[in-house]
């Protein structure tokens, strides 16, 4: 992906992206992250006339734009829980809880998903829904101070202590982050969401559940699990942890760029990556933990 940036109006800013393939994509994009106008010459207007590639390619491109423009321009233009360095901040945020702490905030989580493999009753919010299906529970997470406010950004700062060195945060056995040596990017969790639930019958057909949000702004961060046996992946707060980081990878993943050595490694990400990868030739799919990763490149050549 490549871009440059163009004019700033009273509404945004234009930017040119070429894409992966060498398309060219003129965008408008709001000071609030609306893609407002988006033409490209070597792709149908009419997404029905697209083939599933081409709209893969052209939401790659829209991404990739709403994330160009806020580290070049400083506008908060990516949706708040799609943002690399607010995901980031959240991993931090988690990995630093005591257990009594984190026991608190994520407690509710755990026991949802151990619902399901300990004979206790599981209490979805749809009816008709078998607990056998695929179900996301979901977990917003509020954190102070605001990551956007850092520079160098939160992940910068985060890649250029590990990138490429014998102690990267990826530990390949483990899945697991280090995060020691990282004090200044000190993040708290103010609040939690309550419990969000997508049931997906396999069949096209998706329901969602909202749960509370404590706060009137926009979370960080969104946890994102589909069901899992937690004593199998015990202790459960480095399996929120990972979740995390893998939501970092699919995050670049979606924009069409390669993700930070760091996060590439397989497991469960976010819903939106999952269904992409599952679907999608461009992808391979990084969710799977047992899968044979050939490329880190969200590209067909």
């Amino acid at each position: 992906m490549k871009a440059v940036l163009g004019d700033g109006d009273d509404d945004g800013t234009g930017i040119r992206v070429v894409d992966n393939a060498g398309a060219s994509h003129g965008i408008h994009v709001a000071f609030d992250g609306e893609i407002t106008y988006h033409e490209c010459d070597e792709v149908a207007n009419n997404p029905a006339l697209r083939t599933r590639e081409e709209c893969e390619r052209v939401d790659q491109t829209r991404r990739y734009a709403q994330w160009y423009v806020y580290r070049e321009r400083g506008y908060d233009t990516v949706p708040s829980t799609e943002n690399p360095d607010r995901i980031l901040a959240a991993l931090l945020a988690v990995s630093n809880l005591s257990e009594y702490r984190f026991e608190e905030l994520f407690g509710d989580l755990e026991d949802r998903l151990a619902s399901h493999y300990d004979d206790s009753p599981v209490d979805l919010p749809f009816p008709d829904a078998d607990p056998d299906d695929a179900i996301i529970y979901q977990q917003d997470v509020y954190l102070q101070p605001d990551p956007t406010d850092f520079d160098p950004p939160v992940l910068d700062q985060f890649r250029g202590r590990f990138e490429g060195k014998s102690d990267s945060p990826v530990v390949p056995d483990e899945g697991e982050i280090v995060v020691e040596d990282l004090d200044a990017l000190d993040f708290g969790i103010e609040a939690v969401s309550g419990i969000h639930v997508i049931h997906n019958d396999g069949e096209g057909n998706e329901q969602r559940s909202q749960g509370e949000q404590p706060l009137d702004r926009e979370p960080d961060a969104r946890v994102e699990l589909m069901t899992t046996n937690p004593d199998e992946v015990a202790p459960f707060q480095h399996f929120v942890v990972s979740n995390l980081a893998c939501q970092i990878r699919d995050r670049f993943l979606l924009m069409g760029v390669k993700p930070p050595a760091a996060f590439q490694v397989p497991g469960w990400g976010s819903y939106e990556g999952f269904q992409c990868q599952k679907f999608c030739d461009l992808y391979e799919n990084y969710w799977d933990t047992t899968a044979t990763i050939t490329t880190w490149e969200p590209w067909n050549e």
